[in-house]
């Protein structure tokens, strides 16, 4: 297994009628799943309800939730995998960061 770390961020679009608790247990759950695979959770924030650009089951929009992620390139697809199983999750997405020495 490589010692390579990157930074990624991941957008998860959780189920709109969520109460904050509920919110704050799939955060923990993602969290886990990432830890699980040897990466680290280093921010996370909730960006509020958003409209989707579409119909995902029954729902018009989703709770967006930002995290901010620090793991092995090749945990990746494992961490994708596990957070399917999280069920009010609509969708996800995990960008890689951009790297430390930059700068806007």
């Amino acid at each position: 297994m490589s010692t390579l770390t990157r930074d990624y961020e991941a957008i998860l679009m959780v189920r709109s009628d969520l109460e904050e608790e509920a919110l704050t247990k799939v955060q923990a759950q993602f969290a886990e799943v990432v830890t699980r695979h040897g990466g680290r959770v280093l921010q996370s924030q909730s960006l509020g309800r958003q409209k989707l650009a579409y119909r995902i089951g029954k729902f018009n929009e989703g709770i967006a939730l930002q995290l901010r992620l620090q793991m092995d390139p090749s945990q990746l697809p494992a961490i994708e995998k596990g957070a399917l199983l999280i069920e009010p999750l609509l969708r996800l997405i995990v960008i890689h960061g951009r790297d430390d020495g930059q700068s806007q």
